[in-house]
């Protein structure tokens, strides 16, 4: 199959509900979300909402940041748990991941042996009784402890230790206190019939076939060049990821896609194919894209098919960095252009920068697209003020 970049562009917004033909609402829009995609990426740095938060507000009409609480911690349709990296992802999903949980042990117990902190194991049945008595404890209720001599990790032994218990499955986030997590065993929070749901695959092979065809949903197209597409634990290297891509292609579940300009081919799920629907679709909203939205996971790939360069500068020193510290991607319709950098505030939304993409026009009708976007970014972020009279003339 071949396609132009355009195509690629409608097909990659659409298939990200971003192009507001498909309208998501309310929990059960967030939850049709993570049933496309399979999860979305956690990042506890709040400057105007968490990633997640960011990821969502773009997607779900009416989003506020107490749906995904209540998901996640009421209702507990929605877990917290490791996928690509950090993630949320539905709990449906939990008993897939097992061989994910074990190799992250693996890693977890290396990391805290470079950290001289592997003391942090002898308190496991410490806190497994705590928590069976006591029901879900930050670390630093059951006690306090150092973790060792490194200067990076954990500081309190019980965080060490409830960190490695949480990756291997044996505890779960109960409930998020700010950046602090709240634990439980993990049996007050997953459901007994996904607990004990048998291990989902005969072979690891069986396991990265169905990791490969996940992480491909989870953008919706992908290369087979590593990069933040392919990130995470048990994700194969370049060359049995091939093998893998060949295998689905031959069984029907994904296909092979050539885009005008690229040499790369790409890859997307059968299912998801609609290039003809997308192609007459006429886009004019504007969203403000996550740092880490899972649309930009391949900053490589975003570059070729939308010709938009972006990094994440949070990181780079303040002297270094091209634009700002959280700075976000603006797509209009199915194109960046334009980077918003936000304002911390509390009570209304403001901008401490705005840059347009090189050859677009500030015209009055693309600036009253960003004033009603902008509006919308505040109400769902809670801002009662909504936006500062200051953001139209930084748009100019």
């Amino acid at each position: 199959m071949k396609i132009s970049k355009e195509d690629a562009r409608r097909f990659l917004v659409r298939h990200q509900y971003l192009d507001d033909s498909q309208p998501l609402w309310g929990k059960e829009g967030v939850l049709q979300y993570f049933k496309r995609v399979g999860c979305v990426q956690f990042d506890p740095l709040n400057i105007v909402g968490r990633n997640a938060d960011l990821v969502l507000q773009s997607r779900i009409s009416d989003y506020r940041a107490e749906m995904l609480e209540q998901l996640l911690y009421d209702e507990r349709s929605l877990i917290d748990g490791w996928d690509k990296v950090m993630s949320i992802y539905r709990t449906e999903d939990w008993p897939y991941f097992h061989r994910v949980r074990e190799v992250r042990g693996n890693e977890v117990i290396a990391t805290l042996k470079h950290r001289k902190s592997s003391h942090a194991l002898d308190y496991v049945d410490c806190v497994l009784d705590a928590l069976a008595k006591n029901g879900a404890m930050q670390p630093k209720q059951i006690g306090k402890g150092e973790a060792g001599s490194s200067s990076w990790g954990h500081r309190n032994i019980y965080n060490a230790t409830m960190d490695y218990l949480f990756h291997i499955g044996k505890l779960g986030v109960s409930k998020k206190l700010n950046v602090n997590k709240l634990y439980d065993l993990i049996e007050n929070i997953v459901p007994p019939h996904i607990i004990d749901a048998p291990v989902c695959f005969e072979t690891e092979h069986d396991f990265v076939k169905w990791y490969v065809y996940r992480r491909i949903a989870s953008v919706g197209m992908l290369w087979n060049r590593n990069g933040g597409g392919w990130y995470g634990t048990l994700i194969p290297d370049k060359k049995t990821r091939q093998l893998i891509l060949d295998e689905l292609i031959c069984e029907g579940l994904i296909v092979a896609i050539e885009v005008d300009g690229i040499a790369e081919k790409f890859y997307a799920r059968t299912a998801d194919i609609s290039f003809e629907s997308v192609g007459q679709s006429g886009n004019k909203a504007m969203k403000f894209i996550a740092p880490l939205d899972n649309l930009i996971w391949d900053r490589d790939m975003v570059s070729k098919i939308f010709d938009f360069d972006y990094t994440w500068e949070v990181y780079i020193p303040a002297a270094k960095r091209k634009y700002g510290y959280y700075v976000l991607p603006v797509l209009f319709g199915n194109r960046f252009i334009a980077r918003l950098e936000p304002e911390k505030s509390v009570s209304h939304l403001s901008i401490k920068n705005w840059w347009w993409e090189k050859g677009v026009t500030a015209t009055d009708e693309l600036v009253n697209y960003a004033m009603k976007a902008m509006e919308q970014f505040a109400i769902s972020l809670g801002k009662e003020r909504g936006v500062h009279e200051s953001v139209r003339e930084k748009l100019r």
